[in-house]
């Protein structure tokens, strides 16, 4: 249920690219998506950490069998969170006149889109931490089809200055209906510290890894012209989606790893890691490989012909947003055990943010757009294998094969990919070479495959909490 959510969440942000793009433009795209990654990059000041925060210790309360703090604690986030949601708002609108030159109509839409994001990122997060998934992943439904048919009328009348609000509004009502209900005890005030200290961890985090996605957007806009960012938003349009999708996997797993952590349940932490860690890389690297490998006919399919001057940087971003997925489960099962592991992941994610913007600096003379989607992948990679090496050395995990397998995956899609770039083939054959990946990656991992579907089976939801 929740990756249905996801999926219908991922498939309203990749429809407003498709319509915009094919009825409007590569310029109105741009300064769309340039707008939507302001709003969402500010979300991470505060708000978006503070839906993690609500999953973490929504779930460690449950636990520890205190659902009276359950309702508490997601009361007194949700109220730190309004707060500075709203000012952060004010900064969206500011930026978008200042920085990114856009008109107030636009400025204003994406001040509510920001407001929408945060409190839906909360609300959902509550939800998930009280393991209510299936009435999230109902809503989430609902809001999607809502934005959609909001942004067809919105289209069809020619409102191009408001053509975020749509998305703004699917958010808010999500945000209105999923709030938790008030508590009816305060908040024990010994948590209060841990929440504040995780959620400043969290800020430094998110707006280190996923503020890296939405930067990269902004770096685009302001270092290329009104076309190249145009391209580089189209292939960020096809990426993203996927990031929705990780963003589920992590707050479905999280509260089970948070109850773990409650109850000092040092071998079910480890056995979720491995699990979800296997299942990450056997799932993600066939998907994100064969998309990449396919990307003529995907960009040809979604946008049509003159969008296919996005077919280099589509790849190359698809790599770097799979990166991004597979450290999921090591950084929950960080997060899950404290303030220390946030503190880990949250400097490690900021070295790769530093690390990006050094990138950029040097590539973005000679490579333009492209070198954004070049750094944004070394930073993935890199801080995908500290994290996952840290969780490996911990925990002591069996994962040898697992990795080398990985490898000669990697090895095989970038021999792939230098052939489709070097030699330019017809579209056809892109979709062929992904096929043939998929075959050879389902047979070098059919263990792992057959080993997921039996442990899954092992793995009981826990008791619904209404918060």
């Amino acid at each position: 249920m929740g990756l249905l959510g996801s999926a219908s969440q991922g498939g309203v942000r990749f429809l407003y690219s498709v319509l915009i793009g094919r009825i409007l433009g590569l310029a109105v795209l741009n300064t769309v998506n340039s707008a939507i990654s302001v709003a969402l990059l500010l979300s991470l000041l505060w708000p978006t950490s503070s839906g993690q925060a609500a999953t973490r210790f929504v779930a460690q309360m449950r636990g520890a069998g205190r659902p009276d703090q359950a309702s508490a604690v997601a009361n007194y986030l949700g109220r730190r969170m309004l707060g500075t949601a709203v000012v952060l708002a004010l900064a969206a609108v500011g930026f978008c006149l200042g920085i990114l030159h856009t008109d107030l109509w636009t400025a204003l839409c994406t001040g509510l889109l920001l407001l929408g994001y945060a409190g839906w990122s909360f609300a959902r997060g509550v939800q998930y931490g009280a393991n209510q998934i299936a009435r999230a992943a109902a809503w989430d439904i609902a809001g999607s089809v809502f934005s959609v048919g909001m942004l067809l009328l919105v289209l069809l009348l020619r409102w191009e200055p408001v053509v975020l609000l749509p998305l703004a509004l699917g958010y808010g009502i999500y945000a209105i209906i999923c709030w938790p209900k008030p508590s009816a005890v305060p908040v024990d005030q010994t948590l209060v510290g841990d929440m504040n200290r995780f959620v400043g961890y969290g800020v430094l985090g998110t707006l280190s890894s996923t503020g890296l996605l939405q930067l990269s957007m902004i770096a685009a806009h302001l270092a290329g012209s009104a076309i190249q960012a145009g391209l580089y938003a189209t292939a960020l349009s096809l990426a993203t989606p996927a990031t929705m999708l990780a963003r589920t996997l992590s707050q479905v797993i999280f509260p089970i790893m948070a109850e773990a952590g409650g109850r000092g349940d040092a071998r079910g932490l480890r056995g979720q890691t491995d699990t979800m860690t296997r299942g990450l890389i056997v799932v993600m690297v066939p998907i994100f490989g064969a998309l990449s490998l396919a990307s003529d006919a995907v960009l040809y399919i979604c946008y049509g012909e003159r969008f296919l001057g996005a077919r280099y940087l589509l790849p190359i971003l698809l790599m770097a947003v799979m990166f991004t997925t597979m450290p999921i489960a090591s950084v929950n099962r960080l997060n899950s055990v404290g303030v220390k592991g946030a503190r880990f992941v949250s400097g490690t994610a900021a070295a790769g943010l530093l690390l990006s913007v050094a990138l950029w600096l040097i590539l973005i003379p000679g490579l333009g757009v492209m070198g954004i989607a070049v750094g944004y992948l070394v930073s993935s990679a890199a801080v995908a294998a500290v994290l996952i090496g840290l969780s490996w050395r911990l925990d002591k995990q069996s994962w040898s094969g697992l990795f080398l397998r990985l490898f000669a995956g990697l090895c095989l899609l970038t021999a792939g990919l230098w052939y489709l770039f070097t030699a330019s083939p017809p579209p056809w054959l892109g979709v062929a070479l992904a096929l043939v990946f998929l075959l050879l990656w389902a047979g070098i991992n059919w263990r792992d495959v057959r080993g997921l579907k039996t442990r899954s089976r092992g793995t009981a939801p826990a008791e619904e909490t209404k918060a």
